[in-house]
């Protein structure tokens, strides 16, 4: 059986955390969140940050009180055997829906713009041999690679910093015309904060456990500023209505920069992209493999081949956007209602068993 190894440092873990939530919400975001609360729709987005926050600050007081035991022995001591293998499938659901997701739109953005003559199935058995040679190592390799591909980060952040003078600020005018359209536009961009959840099952792997919380908001809050930059830029840009009308408005925005020197700025921007957004999927993947092997007791390895082929089969139905999104619409809220639940209820139980466990 092949050898793997979980252990990774503080900035792996946050490196890990800031990749996991960078994924099709990025080009997509903007045209959601504005389609309901028009120019302010960068409100929503930046309120909606309070999520990863919460869900990553709330997950490292849990492991303190606990002792920093693994994920399916926290649940086991705070809700029983039968409980704990009941919400472990329910995560393993969760990362594995999350990593389709991502896996799709992915593919459906790429075919949209720059690989048309490709196969989409063609695109997705590529990326899986991809995902699955991060992940077949453990969670040290797929540290490695987030630490590598981290800097990708501080390049698209820029990207949105192009427009900055390009845009018209009337189009963000007023600020605030209406409370109520910006809560109401927040259930549509939390998917692009989905992913988050993946530190409940990698805390306990961090070498070093000094100041993870300052980390772990670190790491969520390079990724609100990038949501909420590019969402800001795109409607002082383009304004709400075109915005709110384009599919992939972020991308809309990118293939109109004229750069020197550089041709088409667009299939670059898929690059640094395409990087990130494997590196979701690999985090959701390592997830899925990792409670997988929980459940079932199989070998780790032999998880993430199965992940990856029951991720393609998923993907493949996904493949129309509209059955993406609407999927996404059905099931992601009672999803996320469930972890925030777990978080809370699991709080809770932590500092009654507190210094219990050993």
């Amino acid at each position: 059986m092949k050898k793997y190894t979980n252990k990774i440092t503080r900035f792996q873990y946050m490196y890990i955390i800031q990749g996991s939530m960078i994924g099709v919400g990025l080009i997509s975001l903007p045209s959601s969140v504005s389609n309901i609360a028009k120019q302010s729709g960068w409100i929503s987005a930046l309120l909606c940050g309070i999520y990863p926050l919460y869900v990553t600050l709330v997950a490292c007081s849990i492991y303190k009180n606990m002792n920093y035991i693994s994920f399916v022995e926290l649940n086991t001591q705070l809700y029983g055997k039968i409980l704990s293998i009941l919400f472990t499938f329910i995560f393993f659901t969760y990362f594995l829906l999350i990593a389709t997701f991502a896996l799709s739109g992915f593919v459906n953005i790429l075919v949209f713009s720059t690989t048309k003559f490709l196969s989409p199935y063609l695109i997705i058995i590529i990326t899986l041999f991809l995902i699955y040679l991060s992940i077949n190592e453990g969670l040290t390799n797929l540290g490695r690679i987030s630490e590598f591909l981290f800097p990708l980060t501080f390049f698209i952040i820029l990207i949105p910093f192009y427009f900055i003078d390009k845009g018209n600020t009337v189009n963000l005018l007023p600020i605030i015309s209406d409370y109520k359209s910006i809560f109401a536009a927040m259930p549509t961009a939390l998917f692009s904060y989905s992913g988050v959840e993946i530190c409940l099952l990698i805390i306990p792997f961090i070498s070093d456990k000094q100041k993870i919380k300052l980390f772990s908001a670190a790491g969520s809050l390079i990724t609100i500023f990038i949501y909420t930059i590019v969402v800001l830029l795109v409607i002082n840009y383009c304004g709400f209505k075109l915005t709110s009308k384009l599919q992939y408005p972020f991308l809309y925005l990118v293939a109109g920069a004229e750069i020197p020197v550089i041709s088409s700025f667009e299939p670059l921007f898929l690059f640094l992209w395409g990087n990130k957004i494997l590196q979701t999927i690999s985090s959701m993947a390592f997830g899925a493999s990792y409670t997988m092997t929980k459940l079932l007791n199989i070998s780790y390895n032999k998880c993430c081949i199965l992940i990856c082929i029951v991720t393609a089969a998923f993907s493949c139905f996904f493949i129309p956007e509209h059955n993406r999104t609407e999927t996404i619409d059905k099931i992601l809220p009672y999803l996320v209602i469930f972890s925030l639940l777990w978080l809370i209820f699991s709080l809770f139980l932590s500092f009654i068993r507190r210094g219990v466990v050993k």
